[in-house]
């Protein structure tokens, strides 16, 4: 990865992932076989046209993503959208839950009320920026995205949350010796430590 790029990267993301974490629209380009895409400004095109608005721009470079080490191979590029990003948001879900090691472990399910069908997480991931990127992507591959990644999603001041995959802080004890410590001076004991100082380095702080 070039300096300026690595730059971009949220440093915990760095430290854990390498060059594996990328941006949004940098992780779906590379998805998608040239044929689709295009390659150059025909890329960058297929994702964003004049008319989109800023926000949409920002989430494409702004949202962060690493794809799992077991995930599948990519479906094959279909920009069709047979279903809503809601019907999609809880029919992934849904299946995510149905397989009760994924469930534990991936964020996209917490506080998911079976019921309603609702979370904040869903709210979330049908907003207007995600419903756009759909038109652009199809069903497939927003699929592949919201079950088989882990994204970190833009906040303010260059902050950032994650709202899918497995929970980092599970990964704090992998980091090298060398990784940035807490400013805190007092914690309370285990999980809760690693939580705190891994939400202070996605804020950068």
């Amino acid at each position: 990865m070039a300096e300026g790029k690595r730059k971009r990267v949220p440093e915990v993301l760095w430290r854990l992932f390498g060059n594996r974490a990328r941006t949004l629209g940098d992780t779906i380009l590379a998805l998608i076989p040239p044929p689709a895409a295009g390659g150059g400004d025909e890329a960058m095109s297929f994702l964003v046209r004049s008319s989109d608005h800023l926000d949409y721009r920002n989430f494409l470079s702004g949202c962060f993503v690493v794809v799992s080490d077991d995930a599948p191979p990519p479906p094959v590029f279909d920009h069709h959208c047979r279903w809503s990003q809601l019907e999609i948001v809880r029919r992934t879900i849904e299946m995510i839950l149905s397989e009760p090691r994924q469930a534990s472990s991936n964020l996209i399910c917490c506080s998911y009320d079976k019921e309603s069908q609702s979370s904040p997480t869903v709210d979330e991931l049908t907003s207007s920026k995600w419903i756009v990127l759909l038109s652009r992507v199809g069903d497939a591959l927003m699929i592949y995205l919201l079950k088989y990644t882990s994204m970190f999603l833009p906040l303010p001041q260059k902050k950032h949350h994650q709202i899918c995959g497995r929970s980092i802080a599970n990964l704090f004890t992998k980091f090298p010796r060398g990784m940035p410590k807490s400013r805190a001076q007092h914690h309370p004991p285990g999980h809760e430590v690693k939580r705190q100082r891994v939400e202070r380095l996605l804020r950068g702080t």
